[in-house]
């Protein structure tokens, strides 16, 4: 369960990244229009998500 959260959390985090840029909508939902924070709050996103992968793969090994 918490695999496909992390799963989740990283592909939510790669297209705030890649496609943030060129959707204003997804832009105006962090509350700036800013790339800086597109990048923190993706980079945020994808840390948390990885880290949730890494304990599932540790947990079930």
């Amino acid at each position: 369960m918490f695999a496909i959260i992390g799963l989740a959390l990283v592909f939510i985090s790669i297209i705030i990244l890649i496609f943030g840029s060129i959707a204003p909508l997804l832009r105006l939902y962090f509350g700036d229009r800013s790339v800086i924070s597109q990048l923190i709050w993706g980079s945020l996103i994808f840390i948390l998500g990885a880290i949730i992968l890494l304990i599932n793969a540790i947990y079930m090994s």
